[in-house]
């Protein structure tokens, strides 16, 4: 059985570091680039410096819980603590080693180029309505790159001869070489035996945290710190606007289905004394898995199709178009409408030509939808639209029922 290049030594891979003022990481192996959009270079104290912070530390949970092949365990936790932002405003790419390939994961302006050598393949997170996530096999043979604001760009930038083993700096991206024209054992290397050993962490694997880290023997070079300190347990935000429900609040104060025995956000038990139904904003109860691995928070009622801004649920109750492309030509213009009623997901098929079919988690058939009757949509379940698949997941499907 053929392995994947992520799981041979480092020094067969070269992941070299593209000049700007944006933050790039490499930690416990996994590439991070986090676009900073304030002014002046990134500080302590900055945005794109707690986005890192907290990437860093869903990687090492991954690895800790994963081991190898950890690609599908980082989008799983960076999608949840996505929901979770009360406002979602960072942006940021993840390249990741996956059980058959690589995992890239894209949210807002950041680009992935991956190169077979003869063919190219962008991945843009500006295009997806959430995040792009998607395990790429086979690997790319020549490397895969993210770069933050590479719209316009096609193909890898020409191979350089720098590489960052581990640590935090400065740029505008980073592309991942697998073999080809320059010998990775001969880059000059950042890594972190070029600090004093007081600033090693042998906890995460040597990865540098708190530090200024060494470039090409420039002790000057300043980087942002990695710190393990990680808060996961934010509130899921809605709008103020949103739907109105009547659920149980945990003891930080999140709102839960009244059928659940642990939080949703925070995992911690629904105690007794919390059990009081309240009105409260229904946080977004999952997200729809497209199969090109764009994805889509629901948080609104959505109408799904190839030309779904044209159906009442839209003009008249505030819908969300999703509009879908699909070659083989079995989607209908408003196909089927995601319904949220209460705390359950549903699907309603629009009266579609070739209708909408379910397939519930562990069924083997699939049941097609009656026209105009709401179908519940447990997590894990998936809908045949056309050509075309999607996936339900929801962090509520992590906990127990009462």
């Amino acid at each position: 059985m053929a392995i994947s290049r992520w799981q041979i030594p480092v020094n067969d891979r070269q992941v070299e570091v593209l000049p700007g003022g944006h933050l790039v990481a490499v930690v416990a192996g996994v590439v991070i680039v986090v676009a900073h959009r304030e002014g002046g270079a990134p500080t302590v104290d900055s945005a794109s410096r707690r986005t890192l912070v907290t990437l860093s530390g869903l990687v090492r949970e991954a690895a800790g819980q994963q081991g190898r092949g950890i690609g599908r365990v980082i989008a799983r936790l960076a999608t949840g603590w996505l929901m979770g932002l009360a406002e979602n405003s960072v942006e940021f790419g993840v390249i990741s080693p996956a059980d058959t390939g690589i995992a890239v994961f894209l949210h807002g302006g950041v680009t992935a180029v991956l190169s077979w050598g003869g063919r190219s393949e962008v991945l843009r997170g500006r295009d997806a309505g959430f995040t792009v996530d998607r395990v790429v096999a086979p690997m790319p043979e020549v490397g895969v790159g993210i770069l933050v604001d590479g719209s316009g760009r096609e193909a890898l930038p020409e191979r350089g001869i720098h590489a960052l083993e581990a640590g935090t700096v400065s740029g505008s991206g980073a592309v991942v070489w697998f073999g080809g024209a320059s010998d990775p054992a001969a880059a000059p290397r950042i890594h972190s035996e070029l600090l004093p050993a007081q600033h090693r962490d042998a906890k995460s694997g040597g990865v540098p945290t708190d530090h200024e880290l060494a470039i090409d023997g420039d002790e000057t070079a300043a980087s942002i710190p990695v710190s393990r300190e990680v808060q996961l347990s934010q509130p899921i935000a809605a709008s103020p606007s949103g739907v109105l429900v009547k659920g149980f609040k945990c003891a930080r104060h999140h709102l839960n289905d009244p059928r659940v025995s642990f939080c949703a956000v925070c995992g911690i038990r629904m105690d007794q004394l919390t059990c009081v139904l309240t009105d409260g904003i229904r946080p977004p109860l999952g997200l729809l898995l497209l199969d090109d691995g764009n994805q889509f928070v629901l948080d609104n009622d959505c109408v799904l199709g190839r030309e779904p801004e044209h159906s009442d649920a839209v003009r008249l109750r505030g819908a969300r178009p999703i509009r879908i492309e699909d070659r083989s030509g079995g989607m209908s213009r408003a196909h089927a409408e995601i319904r949220l009623i209460d705390w359950d997901v549903t699907v309603v098929d629009g009266g579609s030509t070739n209708g909408t079919h379910i397939r519930l988690p562990g069924a083997v058939e699939w049941t097609r939808a009656v026209p105009g009757h709401p179908v519940k949509l447990p997590p894990g379940a998936q809908v045949s639209l056309g050509g075309r698949l999607i996936s339900f997941d929801s962090q509520h499907g992590q906990v127990q029922a009462r």
